[in-house]
């Protein structure tokens, strides 16, 4: 691996994410508050592989992150040992992103929509009555016979480094040119020799588990979850909002994005709970026609250098 500013810069925001999980709970008591950061980072980390350095948004993110969290609950109900069923959860992940992979050949919207429609199927399987045998449905899934915070809350925390350390990796690497080759322009790419399909499934399945293994650890943590709660379609709203008020395709970009607007979320859900959806309606908007570059455009600018 290249040793460069990027790697060297993913190292010391590694640090920082450190400290703050495990010195935040001590100054401020709400360890629910801080793992929450650490998921929704890793999954915004996740979706900025595919979204931010190849331009294919996909609506339907979530999907990956609730699967994880009910793979895991599948294969503890099928008898599964703990491990085996985190393996489980993460090959059933790894069949859905294969079998999404087909609308690739969608272009823009109509390729987000796709997904968006992929989500919502798999959504209503998970809690359709049929499947009540394996996912108990829309009365929720629970995971309290391996309930271990203290546990989750650290590998969490670690998965959020290796996620970081692989994003610094990826964006310094030749794949990772690839891929922002193909965000350009798909036509240029393969006419520069980039094998486009089998370079933006990569991505897409390495973005795809990020967000099976966030969820997974997301239902270990909370110990019980619906349906609803892991297939929230306005968590993924909040997750892209996040990537955009950062930066897309930076590394710190959805790092700062979900630290400032999870912590106006709480605010907002707590003294405003009715205007939550409205505001980050608007801040989607107003990011896209204003500040598409997020706050990384704005440091880009003031520092006159690029950002990690």
């Amino acid at each position: 691996m290249k040793f460069d500013k990027n790697y060297l810069a993913a190292i010391i925001i590694s640090i920082i994410m450190i400290l703050v999980a495990f010195i935040g709970p001590k100054i401020y008591s709400n360890e629910a508050f801080f793992f929450n950061i650490i998921i929704l980072t890793t999954v915004a980390l996740g979706l900025n592989i595919i979204y931010g350095l190849t331009g294919y948004l996909p609506f339907g993110y979530m999907v990956f992150f609730g699967m994880g969290a009910y793979g895991v609950y599948i294969g503890i109900r099928l008898g599964l040992m703990p491990i085996e069923a985190f393996v489980f959860g993460f090959i059933l992940d790894l069949v859905l992103a294969l079998v999404l992979l087909p609308l690739f050949r969608l272009k823009s919207h109509y390729f987000a929509i796709a997904t968006l429609a992929a989500f919502e199927g798999i959504y209503y399987l998970v809690q359709s009555p049929d499947l009540s045998k394996f996912t108990n449905g829309a009365l929720g899934a629970s995971l309290v016979t391996i309930y271990n915070p203290n546990l989750t809350y650290i590998i969490a925390t670690v998965f959020l480094v290796f996620v970081i350390l692989l994003t610094s990796w990826i964006k310094s690497s030749r794949f990772g040119l690839s891929l922002r080759a193909i965000r350009d322009s798909v036509i240029s790419a393969y006419l520069d020799g980039v094998n486009v399909p089998i370079t933006r499934g990569a991505a897409w399945i390495i973005s795809a588990m990020i967000a099976s293994v966030a969820g997974a650890l997301y239902g270990w943590y909370s110990s019980f979850f619906y349906p609803e709660t892991v297939f929230a379609l306005t968590l993924g709203v909040y997750i892209i909002a996040f990537v955009l008020f950062g930066g897309l395709g930076t590394i710190i970009g959805p790092i700062i994005g979900t630290v400032i607007l999870y912590s106006i979320y709480q605010y907002f859900n707590i003294s405003y709970t009715y205007y939550v959806q409205l505001f980050f309606g608007i801040l989607l908007i107003l990011l896209i026609l204003f500040l598409p570059g997020g706050i990384a455009q704005i440091i880009k600018k003031f520092f006159k250098k690029s950002m990690p």
